[in-house]
């Protein structure tokens, strides 16, 4: 079972939701409010992606960083 296509599609769509939940709460920390658009490019990175932001998260200064890092990711 833990082969199945299904089963991977259900852990790496926890794992996604996982991931975004805590980049989400480390930018609303670091920065405010994140805005509903910044929201919806978040969720549509791959989990590597979302590796990676977590990785440059931290190099970010002000919110427009991230906006910029993510039209680099389009």
């Amino acid at each position: 079972m833990e082969e199945s296509p299904i089963y991977q599609e259900i852990l790496e769509k926890g794992a996604k939701k996982g991931k975004i939940q805590t980049l989400t709460r480390q930018l609303s920390r670091r920065f405010g409010t994140i805005s509903a658009e910044l929201q919806q490019q978040l969720q549509a990175l791959s989990i590597n992606e979302l590796d990676d932001l977590s990785d440059v998260l931290f190099d970010f200064s002000e919110m427009s960083d991230l906006a910029v890092w993510l039209q680099h990711q389009q």
